[in-house]
């Protein structure tokens, strides 16, 4: 169910809980993009706890970004930006305490920048003396990673440049209040489930649901102006700071999952803008190895008659679809 953890600043959460109760059960822990709402992703975690229910299943929202409860209100009250750093820490804060209750055994899944935080997080867990005893990585998946370069991508060409010409951020927020001061709430709804987040053509539920989740996700920035300046501020400082890392990387991908017996599974899309495809051959060059039997790489099928590429953004109309791709990786047979 999807919660507001009161402990940490504009923080929602979604947590399945394993079909065994038990307080010791394998934690998966799911860390978003930007924006990092919780809400475009829970039909994707509904499924992979469907295929593995002993998992607890926790999705940490970054703060700044909570859609539960009263949110706009709660947002109203907290002006503050929480950086990448900060974020880096916040979801090591909320890891521990559930390390601490008993889920020693740890899996993650990240999406887009959740990659270059759960890295960090990960060496951060790593090295802490509370925890550093007590858990065990088994594995990491990180989806359509911006760990390198992101502002060498095709959009982050474009926003760098944005950013440099305009004040994007105050525009953006102006933009919206001058569109909430003239729509009707029910107007804006019904613009954003017509003509931005298209409707599915298959009567699926999981692919309704879906849809449904995607255009209350999105009505939600638009609502709560804190949350669009939060990720485009976010966003800003991505551009500026995730360049190449190879001491980070090199870690990541080839002391851990030696040291530490940790599964790395990492999937590109096969066009990506947010991920240039120099990048990802750089990536692929670097770490890709067939005697690393602990680190898989898996590029996307190109679109075909009947089928779409996963694209990045995936979250908002191919859950269904890349669910299987994650379940296929999450599958012990699949690493022997």
């Amino acid at each position: 169910m999807i919660s507001t953890n009161q402990e940490h600043p504009l923080t929602t959460e979604y947590h399945l809980n394993s079909s065994s109760g038990s307080e010791n059960s394998p934690l998966l822990v799911f860390i978003p993009g930007n924006p990092g709402l919780i809400d475009y992703y829970t039909t994707y975690l509904d499924l992979i706890g469907d295929k593995y229910p002993q998992y607890d299943i926790l999705a940490i929202g970054h703060a700044g970004f909570q859609t539960s409860d009263d949110f706009v209100l709660a947002g109203k009250k907290d002006v503050t930006f929480y950086d990448l750093d900060f974020q880096v820490r916040h979801k090591c804060s909320i890891i521990k305490k559930h390390v601490l209750l008993g889920h020693t055994r740890l899996s993650f899944l990240c999406h887009s920048v959740g990659g270059y935080i759960t890295q960090r997080v990960v060496a951060l867990l790593l090295k802490d003396e509370e925890v550093k005893h007590l858990i065990k990585v088994e594995f990491v998946g990180l989806i359509c990673p911006t760990i390198v370069d992101i502002a060498k991508s095709d959009s982050g060409v474009f926003f760098t440049k944005l950013f440099s010409l305009l004040p994007v951020v105050q525009l953006a927020v102006c933009l919206l209040a001058v569109l909430q001061t003239v729509l009707p709430d029910s107007l804006a709804r019904l613009i954003i489930s017509r003509f931005v987040i298209s409707r599915p053509r298959l009567k699926d539920a999981k692919l309704i649901e879906l849809w449904e989740n995607a255009v209350d996700a999105t009505y939600k920035i638009y609502k709560l102006r804190r949350i669009a300046r939060q990720a485009l501020t976010l966003a800003r400082q991505e551009l500026q700071v995730i360049h190449r890392d190879d001491e980070m990387n090199d870690w990541f991908f080839h002391e851990i999952p030696t040291t530490h017996q940790i599964k790395v599974w990492c999937f590109f899309a096969e066009s990506d803008y947010w991920v240039h495809d120099n990048t990802r051959d750089y990536i692929l060059g670097r770490y890709h190895s067939q005697d690393n039997r602990n680190v898989q790489f898996q590029v996307g099928e190109p679109s075909t008659e009947h089928t779409h590429a996963i694209t990045h953004a995936f979250c908002i109309d191919q859950s269904v679809e890349f669910a299987q791709i994650t379940c296929a990786a999450l599958a012990a047979e699949n690493w022997q």
